[in-house]
């Protein structure tokens, strides 16, 4: 049986893989529900991932623009990216926060505090997100290299800014838009960061 976890076993008549990728799996599966109709479902199974809400000493977030293919435009985000699998094994979500923000933003953090996870599109989609907090922020000299597949750099923004972008719709990443109104302090998380 595939990988695809949120799947009761039980529930899948079906299952046929239709496409193998470098990080994500997709299949095209007969399942019968609780009430105990059958469907047709195609479910893509994703590596999980992090993204890193870094704010600086003057309470500034740091943005990155990246091209992304699947949208055709630029977007502004915070930093993230891929659990990397390490001998067959996924890396701890704080190891891969940590070696992401690095990458990125050529920072390193001191201070590190865990929020939320949460399902990207679920109806369809396993890709989980660890979301991370990151403050006494230090530059680094000889920062981890960027994925040849990058070419972002930090850029730094206040509550005011970020209101803004957010108001004027400059934002269209999820998990950027749900990180911010933790920023803003109206989506939980008052006083930990």
């Amino acid at each position: 049986m595939s990988s695809i976890r949120f799947i009761q076993e039980n529930q899948i008549l079906k299952e046929q893989e239709v496409f193998k990728g470098k990080m994500l799996r997709v299949f095209s599966n007969q399942i019968q529900l609780p009430n105990g109709v059958q469907v047709q479902r195609e479910l893509v199974h994703h590596l999980p991932a992090v993204a890193i809400l870094a704010i600086n000493e003057r309470q500034q977030v740091c943005l990155v623009k990246q091209y992304r293919p699947a949208v055709a435009s630029d977007l502004l985000e915070i930093p993230a990216g891929l659990i990397d699998r390490i001998e067959g094994q996924l890396e701890e979500p704080i190891c891969a926060a940590k070696r992401e923000l690095e990458e990125e933003t050529s920072y390193q953090a001191k201070t590190w505090v865990k929020g939320p996870s949460f399902y990207v599109s679920p109806g369809f989609l396993d890709e989980k997100i660890y979301l991370f907090f990151a403050k006494n922020l230090e530059l680094v000299e000889d920062a981890l290299p960027q994925d040849d597949d990058e070419d972002v750099s930090c850029e730094w923004y206040d509550r005011e800014q970020v209101e803004s972008m957010l108001e004027q719709g400059e934002i269209q990443d999820l998990k950027t838009l749900f990180a911010l109104q933790i920023f803003l302090g109206t989506g939980g998380y008052h006083g930990v960061i």
